[in-house]
């Protein structure tokens, strides 16, 4: 199993990662400081939800023509566009005046919408396919990075400095790295008409591929699914360690903190699992079945539980539900064809970002209901399950073929 990329992927894994790092800084950066932002402004902390569901909502429509933007000005300009589009979001946000505040999170969703189908079309281009599972696991893990490093730095910056100085030094990262990826134009864009010609072509894209493609469709529900749960166990995690479990909120946090990082780092041996054994389509459904178990297992949480015994299924769940992610996308790749990877990522995306959505308002939902965050786990753990048996479909062998 080698966790080794080609000389010529390295660069553009790079860049993808770094860009998302420092579009999800900016994003993160808000929700991290959302009680000091909501005290400062007097609004209350139940703001951010909406706020967040806003810049998805706006990333979805972004989503719709993220694809055709990729491929008409290609990969770096739009991750560039991205950046920049991110910085602006964080200034506005900054400036604490309603109307700018609403206005960023149009900027957030585009940075949001473009970057994910920027980094897969880059990463397409220039790695091989039997190491695409590994390039895509670790180029996409910059979004889930970006969150940690924000959980780690933005709370010390807030004290130091202020919460709109920490968005503005955010937003000034984001841009020097978008003055940064001039230099990485030429040598990794160079001039395609057939690129241009298929940007042209997929007017009706990413719908369209729905309806050519059988397997994106499966793969479709299962990042529904996936997202949902993730995203999901994301917002209610601490609470329900604090909650359910009975552990102190400082032991909780540590919980998801561990989560996070081991979702992280499981990215590179699944990736290069998923490379070495020529079947990431069973490897991807493996992970879903994992997280499926998993999930099922902390719905059975109780007080009793020795300390050491919830961090190591903390750890475990975060492994299989936080690392998925990079999997899923090289499979839209391969289904769709590397030339159609913008545009298949851009319709990944829309329906990741309905299950982020979607997947947190239901387990609030079963939660208003009289049901228990055990049984919203359980719920998730069915639908994951599911979505995992569906993906299955019929795996093919990957070969070493060219690029």
């Amino acid at each position: 199993m080698s966790f080794l990329l080609s000389r010529g992927s390295v660069l553009p894994v790079i860049i993808a990662l770094a860009t998302q790092i420092a579009v999800a800084l900016t994003l993160a950066s808000i929700q991290v400081a959302a009680p000091t932002i909501a005290h400062d402004i007097q609004l209350e902390t139940r703001w951010i939800g909406p706020f967040v569901a806003g810049c998805y909502v706006a990333a979805m429509a972004v989503s719709l023509i993220a694809g055709r933007v990729v491929l008409k000005y290609d990969s770096v300009r739009a991750s560039q566009a991205s950046l920049v589009s991110a910085a602006i979001g964080a200034l506005l946000f900054s400036t604490s005046w309603n109307p700018a505040m609403l206005a960023s999170m149009v900027f957030y969703g585009a940075a949001i919408g473009l970057v994910v189908p920027a980094s897969s079309q880059l990463i397409a281009r220039h790695a091989s396919s039997r190491e695409l599972p590994l390039a895509m696991s670790l180029g996409q893990a910059g979004m889930t990075v970006g969150r940690l490093v924000a959980g780690l730095v933005v709370p010390t910056m807030a004290i130091l400095a202020d919460w709109s100085d920490t968005l503005i030094a955010a937003a000034v990262a984001a841009l020097a790295l978008a003055v940064i990826l001039e230099g990485a134009h030429r040598p990794l864009e160079p001039a395609s008409m057939r690129y241009h010609r298929l940007a042209r072509r997929h007017a009706m894209a990413p719908l369209t591929l729905f309806r050519d493609y059988p397997d994106l469709r499966r793969l479709a529900f299962a990042s529904v699914a996936f997202a949902g749960a993730q995203l999901s166990l994301v917002v209610y995690l601490v609470a329900y360690l604090h909650e359910e479990a009975g552990l102190t909120l400082t032991v909780a946090g540590f919980a998801f903190a561990l989560a996070q990082t081991a979702g992280i780092a499981s990215r590179f041996v699944i990736g290069a699992l998923a490379a070495s054994s020529g079947r990431p389509r069973m490897v991807l459904a493996g992970i879903g079945l994992a997280m499926a178990v998993s999930m099922a297992g902390a719905s059975v949480l109780s007080p009793g539980w020795p300390t050491g015994l919830i961090l190591l299924g903390a750890i475990l769940l975060g492994s299989v539900a936080m690392s998925w992610n990079g999997l899923m996308f090289a499979e839209v790749i391969r289904s769709a064809g590397r030339e159609h990877a913008a545009v298949a990522s851009s319709a990944i995306s829309l329906v990741t970002f309905l299950g982020l959505i979607i997947g947190p308002a239901l387990f609030g939902g079963l939660l208003a209901l009289g049901g228990g965050y055990g049984h919203g786990f359980l719920a998730f753990a069915t639908l994951v399950a599911l979505a995992s048996v569906a993906i299955i479909g019929q795996p093919r062998l990957v070969t070493n073929s060219a690029k």
